[in-house]
C-alpha cells in the first residue's frame, strides 16, 4: 500500500506554479487554505489533501494574480462554454459558469476554483456552505 498523499505532493500535481515558489511560500498557502475547510476530515475522505491543493491554489492566485510565478493573468481563468467567436480577430467568448451563491461565483473564477467546486460535489458529506473565502 503506497503512503497518504501529503498535502505539497497534491499540489505539485494539481498546481505546480504555485509549489515551484518553494516550500517556505507553499507551506503557508497550504496551512491557511487547510484553516479554511470548516468541516471535519472525515467528509472529504481520502480527497482532503487534494481539497486543501485546489483551494490554496485558488487563494493564491486570486490574492497574487498568480504574478510571483509567472502566468499571464488570464492562464488560471475559468472558461466556460464558448458563447461567440470572430474569426478575423481570433476572438472567443466565454460564458459564466452557472453558480448560484457568491461563494461558488468566487471560486469559479479560478480553475483550481473549478476544480474544488467540482471535487467538493462528488463528496456526499457536504452540504452547500462549508468554507470561508475571502472576497477581493
Amino acid at each position: 500500500m503506497s503512503a497518504p498523499l501529503t498535502n505539497a505532493a497534491a499540489l505539485k500535481m494539481v498546481a505546480a506554479p504555485l509549489h515551484s515558489k518553494g516550500e517556505e511560500t507553499y507551506q503557508e498557502w497550504l496551512d491557511w487554505a487547510d484553516s479554511q475547510l470548516a468541516t471535519e476530515a472525515e467528509g472529504w475522505g481520502a480527497q482532503r489533501t487534494v481539497a486543501v491543493a485546489l483551494l490554496a491554489a485558488h487563494l493564491w492566485l486570486r490574492l497574487t494574480g498568480g504574478n510571483v510565478a509567472g502566468l499571464a493573468p488570464t492562464s488560471a481563468q475559468v472558461s466556460g462554454v464558448v458563447s461567440g467567436e470572430a474569426a478575423a480577430d481570433r476572438s472567443r467568448s466565454y460564458a459564466p459558469i452557472a453558480t448560484t451563491t457568491i461563494e461558488q461565483a468566487e471560486l469559479a473564477s479560478t480553475v483550481y476554483g473549478a476544480q474544488f467546486l467540482r471535487l467538493r460535489a462528488s463528496r456526499p458529506a457536504f452540504g452547500a456552505r462549508m468554507i470561508r473565502v475571502p472576497v477581493s
